[in-house]
């Protein structure tokens, strides 16, 4: 028998070792089924073939005639893929969360869901065994074999301030008897299999003109260069004569462009990157020109170029944009059925190295800053500019870090000096920048976890002050994590630090007052506050409460487990240092939402 050969099957009489070592061992085969284009993991609990909108929903012309001429053609509710995860679920009370901006929009959704959940199924196919079976229950009655629901009994409006995806109101949703949710604006930052009724997570996604957001990005640059080249010029004719021809030399600046924007425009984001890669802006009375190089950044598990309030992607200025670049075409090359290396080895860069110069920034869409903020406090050292769909305006912004982080600062200082904690020499080194001391998350943790515990000082004990920190869980929907709080607690109990719990819907500065003391250790008050509700509350609004209100990451630095060097230097020269915004990303370290068991949302026991 050659090598060629197939092995013939054993014979039940041969050698086991025989046949083992005759037998080559086959190798696992392993199936990956691709995903629906535009679908996503997230919205629904289900996988893409189930996915699929049965023709008696996508194919009915009077749901479509309605959803034209009752909502704005731009945005993208997916009303039919929402009447059919009714129809899958058998719901029969809805609840509909939106957030302030489509608010008015939730009757009209509401009619439509209601006029068309299930008012066109088709009967069910017939099953002749199942007939039989339900023919007789042996009462001599016959059994209903359709039990399906034939309409929407109750739909509720659920009419609380939403503030982003963290404020999912599931558990309102249930004490309303519903048995599905529907929230819509948002990314799926609380996962399914935290809620406590099935939740459907729609983006509505918003159609902007993307080639016009293409076009002011190149024609701004274009000009740009061409002020430049004009000054130079301006400057050589005042200053030392240049050698012959060096000023009318062409020049290529290049632009290495991160797009990003919020999760109503992520399509516009993918689109507006794809055009803007690879393309050049030049005219023909000017010697410059202008390329543009174009990616998308992910923060993970957000989608591409999605931005939060409370976190973006971080390190932009520093990476290897070349290789992420690289990765990128390849993997357009791909969907696209193209050839792969070439699409990995364009090169834009035709002029000389000598009038080479490369230029790195951000490209946000959106119609607000609050979200921009947070890739700009990520990223400081970065150009940010931010083209408004609405309006059609290309802007620059630019954000104070170094007055924020001064502010940061002084508040864990005051924290600190509250609580009587001293970070020990090393910690000290690493703040003052004597040693360079890198962390990483699960250090953090099992610091926490591992060192001996105290116990909270008890009012009879004169020893030492009364100190109260207070911790506050966000209840505004799913805001606060009950598993944070127990990671907070016990790292302030090993401190010997007292708590109190307080939940609250919304944080006021007048409210806190009502239970805060300026004279730490009287033990009328609380002496401080951690609030596990949105870091950008301390960021934004931190200094106009009376007493310092640390976020969780800023808790963690204040008792010196995690030394951040970026706090404690507010000089210009350090304006390059951000502050970490990964509230909901999977780097984030023991303060963040999907770090470890964290992302379970479930209160823990760590032995304090």
């Amino acid at each position: 028998m050659t090598a060629a050969e197939p092995s013939p099957l054993p014979n039940n009489n041969d050698d086991t070792s025989t046949t083992k070592a005759a037998t080559p061992k086959r190798a696992p085969r392993i199936i990956r089924r691709k995903k629906k284009k535009g679908a996503s993991a997230c919205s629904s609990s289900t996988d893409a073939n189930n996915n699929d909108i049965p023709a008696h929903i996508q194919n009915n012309t009077q749901l479509h005639h309605i959803i034209s001429t009752t909502l704005p053609k731009d945005y993208e509710f997916e009303i039919p893929k929402t009447i059919w995860r009714i129809e899958k679920a058998n719901a029969t009370a809805v609840a509909l969360q939106l957030p302030e901006g489509l608010t008015m929009y939730a009757s009209t959704i509401g009619d439509i869901l209601i006029k068309f959940a299930y008012r066109f199924q088709p009967p069910p196919t017939p099953n002749p065994s199942q007939d039989q079976d339900d023919d007789d229950d042996g009462s001599g009655k016959k059994k209903k074999s359709d039990s399906r629901p034939t309409e929407i009994n109750s739909l509720s409006i659920l009419g609380d301030v939403t503030y982003g995806a963290c404020c999912i109101d599931d558990l309102s949703a249930r004490a309303l008897g519903c048995d599905l949710l529907v929230h819509y604006g948002h990314s799926c930052l609380v996962p399914l299999t935290c809620t406590v009724i099935p939740c459907l997570y729609i983006f509505v996604e918003i159609r902007v003109d993307v080639q016009h957001l293409v076009d002011c990005v190149k024609l701004t640059f274009l000009e740009e260069e061409k002020d430049r080249r004009r000054n130079k010029t301006d400057n050589n004719v005042i200053g030392e004569e240049k050698d012959e021809g060096e000023s009318s030399a062409p020049t290529t600046r290049i632009i290495e462009a991160l797009v990003m924007g919020t999760v109503q425009f992520r399509s516009a984001v993918i689109e507006s990157a794809q055009r803007l890669d690879n393309s050049s802006a030049t005219t023909s009375d000017s010697p410059c020109q202008v390329q543009f190089e174009a990616i998308v950044p992910q923060a993970k598990p957000l989608s591409p170029g999605e931005v939060l309030g409370c976190t973006a992607p971080s390190g932009l200025a520093a990476m290897d944009f070349q290789e992420a670049l690289s990765k990128t075409r390849r993997r357009q090359a791909r969907r696209n059925n193209q050839d792969v290396a070439s699409a990995s080895s364009a090169d834009t860069t035709s002029a000389d190295d000598g009038n080479l110069t490369r230029e790195r920034l951000m490209i946000f869409l959106a119609d607000g800053r609050f979200h921009l903020e947070a890739a700009m406090i990520s990223n400081p050292s970065l150009r940010a500019l931010r083209y408004d769909p609405y309006s059609k305006t290309l802007t620059e912004e630019r954000y104070e870090i170094v007055q924020m982080k001064k502010l940061r600062r002084e508040a864990i200082l005051s924290v600190r000096q509250i609580l009587g904690i001293s970070p020990s020499a090393r910690r000290m080194d690493v703040i003052s920048g004597k040693v360079d001391y890198q962390q990483s998350s699960d250090d953090i943790a099992n610091s926490i976890l591992h060192q001996p515990s105290s116990k909270p000082c008890s009012p009879t004990d004169s020893s030492r002050p009364i100190i109260t920190m207070g911790i506050i869980l966000g209840t505004l929907g799913r805001q606060g994590n009950p598993a944070i709080l127990s990671r907070i607690r016990t790292l302030l109990h090993s401190h010997g630090i007292r708590t109190i719990i307080v939940l609250l819907s919304e944080i006021f500065p007048k409210k806190l007052e009502m239970m805060s003391t300026s004279a730490p250790g009287s033990g009328g008050g609380v002496s401080a506050w951690v609030q596990i509700a949105c870091p950008r509350l301390s960021i934004d609004w931190g200094h106009y409460f009376c007493v310092p209100v640390l976020s969780p990451f800023e808790l963690f630095v204040a008792l010196g487990e995690v030394a951040d060097s970026s706090l404690w230097v507010a000089g210009e020269e350090k304006e390059e240092d951000g502050y970490p915004m990964d509230f909901y990303s999977k780097s984030g370290g023991p303060w963040a939402n999907y770090y470890d068991s964290n992302k379970d949302r479930k209160v823990m026991s760590y032995g304090t």
